[in-house]
């Protein structure tokens, strides 16, 4: 069967002499794995575009009888411009697109988080300020696509109201979400959340896009804070995620 879609590249390896295998992350079909031969050839059209982060418009043969499918065809859909010149965009980009890997089973589709993935690249793309605020929106909300969303306004033991004001007064994050101070003070919370984080985490639950995420401005406490978080959170919830690839060789360099 021949597949037409969107796709976001997700990884790629070299196979052979000249050819390539790409994991993609497509919309009609989820993430699948994709054999694209002579693909390392100068000449070859589908080289340029299969590149990581990229969003390209693929053709494939698939065969639901073979883990591997061949690509025939790969266009750059969409540019990020801005990923490729600056360290801390493509920090985010690659640590967003290794997250999406690392939570995709294979051939699920998942629209709203090809299309939180698609928006998080753009926005990280075109940022001006802080592109890093972005990953923390899209680690959020793929928390709620993969149904384990915080409630980042309401204690996740009583369900009654948390105000930010309330934080580094005993709110707290557990594996189910905020706690309340009074639930906190029953020992069911793992880390003290301060107000400043607590208001920018409800901030970033309740925008609209990434794109707006990048126009905070939040000085490197609270970024540390707020990354350690969310990327905790992840860790209790997703089986088999470990420390990123991505972050180990950014931090490094940063």
């Amino acid at each position: 069967m021949i597949v037409k879609s969107e796709a976001i590249v997700l990884r790629t390896m070299k196979y052979r002499e000249s050819s390539r295998i790409a994991t993609l992350f497509t919309k009609e079909i989820g993430k699948i794995s994709v054999l694209a031969k002579g693909a390392r050839d100068g000449k070859s059209r589908l080289g340029g575009a299969l590149q990581p982060m990229n969003h390209v418009g693929v053709l494939f043969y698939r065969k639901e009888s073979r883990d591997l499918q061949l690509l025939t065809q790969c266009d750059l859909a969409r540019s990020f411009p801005g990923l490729s010149s600056d360290l801390d965009k493509m920090a985010a980009a690659m640590a967003a697109v290794e997250l999406t890997d690392a939570v995709s089973p294979p051939e699920e589709p998942n629209g709203r988080l090809f299309d939180l993935l698609s928006s998080t690249l753009d926005a990280v793309s075109r940022a001006t300020k802080q592109p890093g605020n972005a990953l923390y929106y899209f680690e959020l909300h793929l928390l709620g696509i993969i149904g384990f969303r915080p409630d980042m306004r309401v204690c996740a033991v009583c369900r009654k109201p948390v105000d930010p004001r309330a934080g580094g007064s005993g709110v707290h994050m557990s594996p189910n979400g905020i706690l309340c101070p009074v639930c906190s003070g029953k020992g069911l919370g793992l880390e003290t959340l301060s107000p400043a984080v607590l208001a920018v985490l409800q901030r970033l639950q309740e925008t609209g896009d990434p794109a707006s995420a990048t126009r905070m401005v939040l000085n490197t406490r609270v970024r540390g804070e707020i990354a350690g978080v969310l990327r905790r959170f992840l860790l209790g919830h997703v089986e088999g995620l470990r420390t990123l690839r991505s972050e180990t060789v950014f931090s490094s360099i940063l």
